[in-house]
């Protein structure tokens, strides 16, 4: 009897430990913010002409009508089906040049 009360004891406790993994919203926006804006710091162009930041489409508006858009990697396989914080977001592409131009 105690080592059955054992074992789902540590199933309770072991289960217990994935359900807080993931990260409060307010935490992923201010993980992508710092992304986005470390992007910005080292990308000189983007960092004169920035007028917007959008953390919603996960974009930032720069110079006149240039976009850099951003997009969450996808989860491997092994952790897809495993709660836990969003996987980070990383550069994907910009419909202007994002460096000067020599």
């Amino acid at each position: 009897m105690k080592s059955i009360r054992g074992i789902v004891s540590l199933l309770l406790l072991s289960s217990a430990s994935y359900t807080q993994a993931a990260l409060p919203p307010s935490a992923v926006n201010l993980r992508d913010l710092d992304t986005m804006v470390l992007f910005i710091k080292t990308h000189q162009r983007v960092a004169q002409s920035l007028k917007q930041i959008d953390l919603i489409s996960l974009t930032i508006f720069f110079d006149r009508d240039c976009e850099a858009h951003f997009e969450r990697q996808t989860p491997s396989f092994l952790t897809r089906a495993m709660p836990g914080p969003q996987p980070k977001i990383k550069f994907k592409s910009s419909n202007c040049p994002i460096v000067e131009r020599e």
